[in-house]
C-alpha cells in the first residue's frame, strides 16, 4: 500500500517537472530551486518532530537498551538493515547536497545529485515497506510516514531534472580529476553526516567513558584541530566559490546533526552556547549576516573549546550522547575558523570582537533570567550559569552557595548565584580578549608565511624567466650588452596599490659614463619615486630599467653591486661607530679590507670625517651622517653613482665637499645620476639634466647648450 502511494506521489511531482523541463527549459534553473526549497522545508519538518533514525538499529546481538545479547532486537536481517542505513545516510546526504546546490550550482555537485539521487530514490522506493517499519513499526500511512514518501518523490524529482538538464557532464567521468573530486566530495559528505548511531549500530559498546583527559578523550581533543587542517589544506586551492560550498554544507550538516536527537521539554531548547551555534552558524553563511558570524565566531568558538575539554557527558564513547556532543562542538568549533581561513569572511576588525562583546552581553544576561525563571518549571542550566556542574568542576562551589538573591514574583522563585554568575561572565568576557589576540597573531602568521611563499615562488618564476632571457649565459652576465656603462630607463610606470592613477608614467631615459646627470623638478613631480624603482626598493609596474646592462627587476644583486646609493633621509644604524658602518657596507659589497682601508682613507680626508669616524652614528650631525651615507656609497668604486635630493639641509662646505666628489667621480668616467629641486646646483655641476613634472619627462637638454642659447634651467623649470 505504501509502496503504491510512494508511486503516486512521485509520479505527481516528477511528471510535471520533467514537462516543465522540455517546454521551458529556460526555466529549469528555477524550477529545480522550487522543488529543492520544498524539499528542504519538508525535511526539516520530519527533523525537527522525529528521530531520523530509530536508536535499536543493530546488526550484532546487541540490545542497546539493556545491554544484554539478544537476537530478537533485530528488526531485520544484518544486510537489510546495513543496505537502510547507507540509504537513509545517502538520503540525508542528498537533501544536503541539493540544498547547497540552489546557492552554489557546481558541476561536480550537480553530478552527484543527479546519479546517486536518482539510485537511492529508486532503491528508497523498492524498500519503503521496511523503511516504514523502523520508523513508526508499522506499514500504516501516517503523517510520519507520509513526509518520507514526499521526501523521497522529490529528491527524485530533482535528482532526474539534474540528470537530463546537465547530462553533458556525464563526458566528465572519463577524466581523472572528475572522479577524485566526486570522491573527495563524497568521503566529505559520508563524514559530515554519518548516522550518529552507527557505531553502536555496528558493534556497540565501545568500553569508556572519553573524560578526565584519557585516551579516548584525547583522541576527541585532537579531532577538531586535525579536521580543520585537512578541511584548510583541501580547499584553500579551491575557487572562492567551492570554498564557500563547502562552509555551507558544513553549516547544514551541523543543523541536520544537532536536531538529530530529540530533546524534550523546555531543556531541550537550543539556547546552550554551542547549541545556538548550530542555528547562527547556519543563517550567517546562508544569508552572509555578519553580526551572527562574529558573535560565533568569537563567543561560540570559546564554548565550543570549552566544552570539549570539559564535557558534562558520562557515557559510552559509541553511545549518540557522545557521538551527539563530539559532532555539535566539533563543528561550532571549526565552522567559524575555516570561514575566515578560507576567506569565506573576512577577517574580524576589533570593532567586531566589541559586537560581539555586546551580543553576548545580551545572550548571558537572557540565559541567566529563563534559568531562574524555568527552574520554577523544569531543571535547565542553559550555558551552566545555574546548576553547580562548573563550580564542582573548577572547585569555586562555595562561592556559588554563599551569594544567592532570590526575588518572588507570582509564586515563582527567581534564584540568581550572583557572585558566581558574575566571575563566569567576566572570565568570558576576558577569554573571547584572549581568542581576539590569538586570532589576530595566529592569522598574521598564516598571512606572513603565504606572502614568503607567494614571494619564493615567484623568485623561481623570475629566475626561469631570468635563464631563458639569458640564452645560456649565467646569472652573472649583463642582460644586455648594449647598455653596458650606461643607465637605460625603458617605458618605465609606477602606481602604488590600488590607485587608478600613475605616479610616473611612461618614462624614458638614457645616461652615459663621464656624466653629471641632473635630475630636475618639483616637490611630487616623480623624481623620488623613479629613484627608489632604479635602485630596486619599491617594484616597478610597468617598464624595465637597466643598470650598466643588468636589469634592476631580474637581476637585482648584480644591478645594486654596480651603483652606490644615498638617499633622501640618510638612514644609519645609530648604535654602530662610523667605521664599523663602513665596514658593514664593504662587507655587503664584498670589498676587499685592504682596499676598504684604502679608500676609506681618501674619502675621510676629502669629506673631512676623520675625527669623528670612530664615534657612534647617533652622536653626528645632520651633515656628517650625510657625509658618512656618501662614504658608504662610494667604498666598492660603483660604476653609477645615485643620490636623491644629497645637498638638502647641508651647510655651504659640506654641500661643497660632496659636490666635489660627485665631479671627481664622473671624471673618472662613472655615472653620477642625482635629483634636486634646487635649480643653481644643477647648472653649476651637471652636463645633461632631464625634467620631470606630474610624473612626465618634459624634455633631456645638454646644459652647456642651454647657456649658449640663452635658456635659463629657471625657465625651463617653470614651463613643465
Amino acid at each position: 500500500m505504501l509502496n503504491l502511494v510512494l508511486l503516486a506521489v512521485t509520479f505527481l511531482i516528477a511528471t510535471p517537472s520533467l514537462i516543465l523541463l522540455f517546454k521551458l527549459p529556460k526555466k529549469q534553473a528555477r524550477l529545480i530551486h522550487i522543488l529543492s526549497v520544498i524539499l528542504f522545508l519538508v525535511y526539516l519538518v520530519r527533523l525537527f518532530s522525529y528521530d531520523t533514525i530509530n536508536q535499536t538499529f543493530n546488526l550484532f546481538l546487541v540490545d542497546i537498551e539493556t545491554r544484554i545479547n539478544a537476537s530478537d532486537t533485530w528488526l531485520f536481517s544484518p544486510f537489510l538493515t546495513f543496505t537502510m542505513i547507507v540509504l537513509r545516510w545517502f538520503s540525508v546526504i542528498l537533501v544536503a547536497w541539493i540544498f547547497v546546490a540552489v546557492i552554489y550550482p557546481l558541476k561536480h555537485l550537480k553530478l552527484l545529485i543527479g546519479s546517486l539521487g536518482v539510485i537511492t530514490s529508486v532503491l528508497n522506493i523498492i524498500l519503503f515497506s521496511s523503511h516504514a517499519i523502523a520508523l513508526q513499526n508499522s506499514t500504516e500511512l501516517t503523517l510520519r510516514s507520509g513526509q518520507f514518501i514526499v521526501e523521497i518523490a522529490l529528491v527524485f524529482s530533482i535528482s532526474l531534472l539534474y540528470l537530463i538538464s546537465n547530462r553533458s557532464l556525464l563526458k566528465e567521468l572519463k577524466q581523472p580529476k572528475t572522479w577524485a573530486a566526486i570522491g573527495l566530495i563524497l568521503l566529505g559528505s559520508l563524514a559530515a553526516l554519518m548516522p550518529q548511531t552507527l557505531f553502536i549500530n555496528l558493534f556497540g559498546n565501545y568500553g569508556a567513558i572519553p573524560k578526565k583527559f584519557n585516551v579516548e578523550h584525547l583522541i576527541l581533543i585532537l579531532l577538531p584541530v586535525g579536521l580543520s587542517v585537512v578541511i584548510y589544506f583541501i580547499a584553500k586551492n579551491k575557487t572562492q566559490e567551492q570554498r564557500e560550498a563547502v562552509i555551507l554544507f558544513m553549516a547544514v550538516a551541523m543543523v541536520f546533526q544537532y536536531f538529530y536527537m530529540r530533546r524534550p521539554g523546555l531543556a531541550a531548547l537550543p539556547l546552550h552556547l554551542c547549541n545556538t551555534a548550530v542555528i547562527l552558524i547556519f543563517l550567517a553563511v546562508t544569508f552572509k549576516i555578519k553580526s551572527f558570524f562574529y558573535f560565533a565566531y568569537f563567543a561560540n568558538v570559546i564554548g565550543a573549546i570549552g566544552g570539549i575539554v570539559l564535557p558534562n557527558y558520562e557515557a559510552d564513547l559509541y553511545t549518540l550522547t557522545v557521538i551527539h556532543f563530539v559532532y555539535n562542538h566539533t563543528n561550532a568549533l571549526i565552522i567559524p575558523i575555516l570561514a575566515v581561513s578560507l576567506g569565506v569572511f573576512e577577517k574580524p576588525k576589533l570593532k567586531s570582537m566589541y559586537q560581539a562583546i555586546l551580543v553576548f552581553i545580551a545572550y548571558f544576561i537572557a540565559m541567566v533570567f529563563l534559568n531562574a525563571w524555568f527552574n520554577n518549571y523544569t531543571e535547565t542550566d542553559y550555558f551552566f550559569a545555574y546548576s553547580n556542574f562548573l563550580p564542582k568542576m573548577l572547585g569555586i562551589t562555595k562561592v556559588r552557595s554563599s551569594y544567592i538573591y532570590n526575588y518572588i514574583y507570582k509564586d515563582m522563585t527567581f534564584t540568581f548565584y550572583w557572585l558566581f554568575q558574575l566571575i563566569y561572565f567576566l572570565t568570558f568576557i576576558f577569554l573571547m580578549f584572549v581568542s581576539w589576540y590569538v586570532y589576530d597573531a595566529s592569522y598574521q602568521a598564516i598571512y606572513q608565511r603565504r606572502a614568503l611563499k607567494g614571494r619564493q615562488l615567484q623568485m623561481k618564476m623570475d629566475k626561469k624567466m631570468l635563464m631563458f632571457a639569458l640564452s645560456g649565459r649565467t646569472l652573472k652576465d649583463r642582460m644586455n650588452e648594449e647598455y653596458k656603462h650606461m643607465i637605460q630607463i625603458k617605458n618605465f610606470s609606477k602606481r602604488y596599490g590600488k590607485s587608478k592613477n600613475y605616479a610616473v608614467k611612461d618614462f624614458s631615459l638614457e645616461v652615459g659614463p663621464g656624466e653629471i646627470f641632473g635630475f630636475l623638478g618639483p616637490n611630487g613631480a616623480g623624481k623620488s619615486t623613479t629613484i627608489k624603482s632604479m635602485v630596486g626598493i619599491q617594484s616597478i609596474t610597468e617598464g624595465e630599467i637597466y643598470l650598466d646592462g643588468y636589469s634592476i627587476k631580474s637581476q637585482p644583486i648584480e644591478a645594486k653591486l654596480q651603483m652606490g646609493y644615498v638617499s633622501d633621509n640618510h638612514a644609519v644604524y645609530e648604535k654602530l661607530t662610523g667605521r664599523e658602518y663602513i665596514h658593514y657596507v664593504a662587507d655587503l659589497y664584498q670589498v676587499d679590507k685592504a682596499l676598504r682601508d684604502e679608500r676609506l682613507e681618501s674619502l675621510l680626508v676629502k669629506l673631512n670625517l676623520k675625527h669623528a669616524i670612530d664615534n657612534e652614528v647617533k652622536s653626528y650631525s645632520h651633515g656628517m651622517k650625510q657625509k658618512l651615507v656618501v662614504i658608504a656609497s662610494l667604498i666598492h668604486e660603483p660604476s653609477i653613482w645615485i643620490l636623491d635630493e644629497p645637498l638638502t639641509g647641508l651647510d655651504p662646505t659640506s654641500a661643497y665637499q660632496i659636490k666635489e666628489s660627485m665631479r671627481e667621480h664622473a671624471e673618472k668616467g662613472n655615472i653620477v645620476f642625482f635629483s634636486s629641486h634646487v635649480i643653481e646646483v644643477v647648472e653649476k655641476i651637471c652636463t645633461k639634466i632631464a625634467v620631470i613634472n606630474q610624473g612626465k619627462l618634459i624634455g633631456v637638454y645638454e646644459v652647456a647648450k642651454l647657456r649658449e642659447e640663452g635658456v635659463s634651467l629657471e625657465t625651463l623649470y617653470f614651463q613643465g
